[in-house]
């Protein structure tokens, strides 16, 4: 959007002196120009009104702006409350409303909904055949929500999952008695184990709670392998910033984790520590504001025009854990998407996530390949002399510090003098007699040799034998 053109820029004075410089070429006959002439006076008058016509032409009000930004389809964004995950402790168990407040210094602090901290924590044990097993306490959650709240140890970077997206996996939980089995409606926030979330069980009213326990079932149609128990949490529950009357401090009200907190609940005093925050408040927008988060907007609209925009939509595609990417056309009109995951080959899934963006992306009649990478496993084999008791340790350290590069980029040249001269300057490197890069499939490389892998290959160092 062009910026608002400013109107007022022109003063009384400037007016005047334009206005009387322009007599004597339209009238000949008016002479005097001095402050007592009657056509003077009136052309000052005319003047005053000009300049306050360009002074409200040129006012842009909030309202006025507010309006311009309906136009384009967006509005002014009000204030966020934060919202924080606190970890629970309670002597006894005991019942919360969401009515309740926590005070975390000055800050208020309501739970999300009403919720109940327990004092009997979980058991939480992998089955050997896949699954979860869960026991508890479960009598305070009869006819309620048991939540549990799961956060993987390698969520950092990964994209968030959103609703019109497939999932990881299924989640399905059983409660078992030792008279009946009884499947319990999941309403899951983690996606099948992907992301940090709630995984709220809703249970039935009658069981028999002296025998019950949960059974987590994962349901994928790929490889899936459990994370360790210390990913599930029972005591920790959701804070959202609002104070009694409803009001939000937004980016104000922050606060810091591990700070401990607790509240007088019913004459029983229930305890609690920040735990991390996952939504950060936000201040309430102004209109020029929005007017800049509109134009960033557009600058980044999902369309692929080249490789960088391929590249970029991959990695942002929610559920897919890309960490390598390359776009490549062997033909006209169709564009191959190379992707290596954190898990190594694209999951069916992820494929589905990946396809669902770049196929909404892609120009009209562009076809769209999706692959996984050709890994070739190497292994060098060095003859080298080192420096020190500890120069063969060092020397491997600076050997893969050499060939980072090479694994983090499909269809690299592997340039052999190169990677010789690169070895050679380490410290610790007194003399190499030889060097040998094995790639399988009887593809021998030496330090005179140059091999380009193809385009969707990708270098692994496996293996360094120094001799």
């Amino acid at each position: 959007m062009p910026e608002l053109e400013n109107l007022d820029d022109v003063s009384f004075s400037e007016l005047m002196n334009r206005s009387v410089s322009e007599i004597p070429q339209l009238c000949h006959e008016w002479t005097d120009f001095n402050a007592h002439d009657p056509g003077i006076t009136f052309l000052e008058m005319l003047m005053w009104l000009t300049e306050m016509q360009r002074y409200y032409l040129s006012r842009i009000t909030e309202r006025h702006l507010e309006s311009y930004l309906r136009l384009i389809g967006t509005t002014v964004r009000a204030a966020e409350p934060a919202v924080i995950l606190a970890r629970f402790f309670s002597e006894e168990t005991a019942s919360v409303t969401k009515k309740t407040v926590f005070y975390i210094g000055d800050i208020p602090y309501r739970p999300i909904g009403d919720m109940i901290t327990a004092a009997d924590k979980p058991e939480v044990t992998l089955c050997e055949n896949g699954g979860v097993l869960i026991r508890q306490d479960l009598t305070p959650f009869k006819g309620g929500i048991l939540p549990l709240y799961f956060s993987p140890d390698d969520e950092k970077g990964t994209n968030l999952m959103r609703d019109d997206f497939y999932s990881r996996a299924k989640i399905k939980a059983r409660l078992i008695t030792k008279n009946a089995e009884a499947e319990c409606p999941v309403k899951d926030g983690t996606y099948g184990l992907y992301q940090s979330g709630f995984i709220n069980i809703s249970l039935p009213e009658e069981f028999d709670e002296s025998t019950a326990f949960l059974r987590l079932e994962i349901i994928s149609d790929d490889y899936f392998k459990l994370p360790p128990t210390s990913c599930f949490n029972s005591d920790i529950r959701e804070l959202i910033q609002l104070d009694k009357r409803g009001n939000t401090l937004g980016a104000d009200g922050r606060v810091k984790e591990n700070v401990s907190f607790s509240a007088d609940i019913g004459g029983q005093k229930v305890s609690a520590a920040v735990y991390k925050e996952i939504v950060i408040g936000r201040n309430a927008e102004t209109p020029q504001d929005s007017f800049g988060r509109f134009r960033s907007e557009q600058k980044r609209l999902p369309r692929a025009a080249d490789k960088e925009d391929y590249i970029r939509l991959a990695m942002e595609t929610p559920g897919l854990r890309a960490e390598v990417v390359n776009v490549f056309s062997k033909e006209a009109g169709k564009v191959s998407v190379c992707v290596k995951t954190a898990a190594g080959d694209l999951r069916e899934n992820e494929i589905k996530n990946l396809r669902k963006v770049l196929f909404e992306a892609k120009p009209v009649g562009t076809e769209i390949e999706i692959l996984s990478p050709i890994i070739f496993s190497a292994r060098l084999v060095i003859g080298a002399k080192t420096d020190g008791w500890a120069g063969g340790r060092k020397l491997m350290e600076h050997i893969g510090s050499v060939f980072e590069p090479l694994e983090k980029s499909m269809g690299a040249p592997i340039n052999m003098p190169e990677l010789y001269k690169q070895i050679g300057s380490s410290p610790v490197v007194s003399e190499i007699r030889s060097m040998i890069l094995r790639l399988g499939k009887g593809i021998e490389l030496t330090e005179n040799d140059t091999l380009k892998l193809p385009e969707d290959g990708l270098l692994s160092l496996d293996e360094i034998m120094i001799q």
